[in-house]
């Protein structure tokens, strides 16, 4: 079997985990004789005709935040890399795999139209199309409305199946350390409009700590001072390394000569591919607190305590979807109390935390597996490849 993955695979290190999963689906449902070509669709785009996706028997489109205002959505709704016509024309299975709304609260969606079209030939294709259970589905039907998402299918994120044997990273000492993952990128719609301008003062006055910096120095020095913890900044992309070299700065300017041994490390940022091993560093973790959407999915599917910053509605989702609401947190002016709560929550006993997420993600296998079977089950019914 010849497949085409069509998915964002050079920027952040998370998409390399649902990238992998997908594969290692689709692998272990057919076994020997599958090959993948990946291609990129956020760097090194190529445009595809019909002819092109013809010669392979199956298709897929992600997963990752597709859904979303991006340039590259304009035509199909998508990031794919063919225009609406060239899939029409294909004869290609498709199987668009756990894609994102990934817009943030009150951004309206621009390319809904298109969309809307895409789905109408994916269900005259008899083609498949699945959003990830982060509330992806709920806003695609407040978007699209529930007639015209009939045919989309809600899977769990592929990356919740990452595989990551725990691994201490290089960066970590031999002492317990908990994983601090901020982002960086569109902190203007992260952060709540009513502090951006109490912010800029901030930032103008020469206080170069923002309400998210702020709210993640209190909780790691709390965590180190009290309980003993290295703290592990794990940047995702290039945006998140300023604002984890600017908590780094402020936590040893505030331990001071305490911190001689250096109990507060930041990670690089690693090319997808290594996904597996980035990860490694979530797994040996005695608890992680995120705020990017794979930081969060990936640690509750590695089954370590996570804790959500969350300020986007997609992680919002996932935390509902696991019953980790509970864990959770809002950005706002308490969000270090907020958390530090949280965490002694779990120092005092994991109990709860693992009893609610166990029971909600016990059909996540089942589900995933499901999907991809009957992609695979109705790829001899497609027009087979051309010689």
């Amino acid at each position: 079997m010849k497949v085409l993955h069509l998915a964002s695979h050079e920027i952040n290190v998370g998409d390399g985990a649902l990238t992998h999963a997908i594969r290692a689906r689709i692998l272990d449902i057919v076994g020997a004789g599958v090959s993948f070509d990946l291609q990129d669709v956020a760097v090194f785009r190529k445009e595809l005709t019909a002819a092109e996706l013809d010669s392979y028997d199956l298709v897929v489109v992600g997963g990752g935040g597709g859904i979303s205002n991006g340039p590259f959505a304009a035509r199909t709704g998508t990031p794919m890399p063919i225009s609406m016509d060239e899939y029409v024309k294909s004869k290609a299975r498709f199987a668009f795999v756990g894609l994102g709304h990934n817009l943030f609260e009150g951004d309206p969606f621009r390319h809904a139209e298109q969309l809307k079209q895409l789905l109408r030939h994916v269900r005259e294709k008899g083609d498949f199309f699945s959003v990830r259970n982060d509330g992806s589905l709920a806003r695609l039907q407040r978007d699209l409305g529930h007639a015209e998402t009939e045919a989309v299918v809600e899977i769990p994120d592929p990356g919740f199946f990452v595989d990551a044997p725990a691994r201490r990273p290089a960066s970590a000492s031999a002492r317990p350390y908990i994983v601090v993952q901020p982002a960086g990128d569109s902190l203007h719609l992260r952060s709540p409009v009513s502090r951006i301008s109490r912010v800029m003062k901030r930032l103008r006055s020469g206080d170069v700590l923002s309400p998210l910096e702020q709210a993640l120095v209190q909780f790691s020095l709390h965590m180190w001072r009290n309980h003993g913890f290295d703290i592990q900044l794990t940047p995702h992309i290039p945006h998140d390394v300023p604002i984890c070299a600017a908590i780094s700065r402020a936590l040893y300017a505030r331990a001071g000569k305490d911190a001689l041994h250096r109990p507060f490390r930041m990670a690089g940022t690693p090319h997808p591919d290594h996904a597996g091993e980035f990860f490694g560093s979530y797994a040996a973790a005695q608890m992680i607190v995120g705020m990017r959407g794979h930081a969060v999915i990936c640690g509750v599917g590695l089954r370590r305590p996570t804790i959500a910053l969350s300020t986007h509605p997609k992680v919002v989702g996932f935390m509902e979807d696991c019953d980790l609401a509970h864990w959770s947190v809002p950005l706002t002016g308490n969000s270090a109390d907020l958390l530090i709560a949280r965490a002694e929550e779990l120092l005092n006993g994991e109990s709860r935390y693992f009893a609610d997420r166990d029971k909600a993600v016990a059909d996540f296998g089942p589900r995933f597996d499901s999907f991809m079977r009957q992609v695979i089950d109705s790829v001899g019914s497609a027009t087979p490849p051309s010689a």
